[in-house]
């Protein structure tokens, strides 16, 4: 039987906590009502009904909430490091934002060095895997100017700690606040410092959100499937062999079917096609599970071995690790 190699490129450390230990933590440090059960969180973790996509994302609010100090940075980490391990993945860029964790009183810097720290300790113990940080700038408030010196702090500090585990940054959050082309100087300041990036683009906005993505010369983009909304950007994507981060499953929880996702349309069409899962606990799924599903609505083991091997040629990490990488993924595969 073919197999496929597992790599994720788009996976968020909030995201992906281990819930039974989230739920301990939310308790132990008071940031829910100490009279709620278990399966009562469970419910708001798993809510399915929002005012608006805006207010679902302030359940990222109730994880972020836990991951305030040093240890528990560290041990989410090391612990989602762990569990990709034990599910066969052999890479994936663990993601999180370092400015969203300084309510406790550390700063991004220390942040994300506990992030580093916690998936390098897991890969010691770990050896079978390889992980990459990457680090978040935010989406927040009414535009850019809200947020600009926590954003220009983060490019910074990532430009200290790039190749010290960090591998690369990103823009992540609420996309459609204010004008998108805003962050274009944040980006220009991550390239002086030779940082790679990716930005979240033509997720849950508009396509040509893409396009102004474009313009600001990532190394790939997060999702980017509203490219399919017009013609003219989907075919700048297929031009520019831009690689995109899809995640089906996780588009999939808003009213849209596997069926009905554009990822067939992607990889007929050729575009650069990679596949990840964004959020493991939220999403409640995985690589593995991605694979899975696709393989349920036509997609082709070789192609998704194609888009394994796209994923190691794309990611942020070090050529040495690339090739090793390759190796493995293709001794996996049984292919030449």
């Amino acid at each position: 039987m073919k197999r496929t190699a597992l790599v994720d490129l788009h996976l968020h450390l909030d995201g992906s906590l281990n819930l039974v230990w989230a739920y301990d933590q939310s308790l132990k440090l008071g940031t829910i009502p100490e009279n709620t059960s278990f399966e009562e969180y469970y419910d708001i973790v798993y809510a399915t009904k929002y005012k608006n996509r805006e207010d679902g994302f302030r359940k990222f609010d109730l994880m972020c909430d836990i991951l305030q100090t040093r240890d528990n940075l560290f041990y989410a980490a090391y612990d989602l490091t762990r569990r990709l391990n034990e599910k066969g993945m052999i890479y994936a860029e663990i993601r999180f934002a370092s400015q969203q964790h300084c309510k406790g009183g550390l700063t991004q810097k220390q942040a994300l060095q506990a992030v580093i720290d916690g998936a390098k300790q897991g890969m010691i113990d770990f050896p079978d895997i390889k992980i990459g940080i990457i680090n978040c700038l935010m989406h927040k408030g009414p535009n850019a100017a809200f947020n600009w010196k926590e954003n220009e702090e983060t490019v910074r500090v990532s430009g200290e700690l790039l190749g010290q585990g960090l591998v690369g940054i990103d823009l992540a959050g609420y996309e459609n606040n204010g004008d998108f082309r805003d962050y274009g100087p944040l980006f220009e300041l991550a390239r002086s410092l030779k940082i790679p990036y990716t930005i979240h683009a033509g997720e849950m906005g508009f396509g040509e959100h893409v396009l102004y993505a474009l313009d600001m010369k990532p190394n790939r983009i997060g999702h980017g499937i509203n490219c399919v909304q017009d013609e003219r950007i989907i075919s700048e994507v297929i031009r520019t062999q831009i690689p995109l981060e899809v995640c089906v499953t996780s588009n999939c929880r808003h009213d849209v079917s596997y069926a009905a996702h554009p990822i067939r349309e992607l990889l007929a069409r050729g575009a650069y096609v990679t596949v990840n899962c964004d959020n493991m606990t939220f999403s409640r799924t995985d690589v593995a599970n991605e694979h899975s599903q696709l393989r349920l609505i036509g997609v082709t083991v070789e192609q998704l071995q194609q888009c394994t091997l796209r994923a190691i040629d794309a990611a942020f990490c070090s050529e040495q690790w690339k090739q090793e990488l390759r190796k493995k993924a293709k001794s996996i595969m049984e292919i030449e």
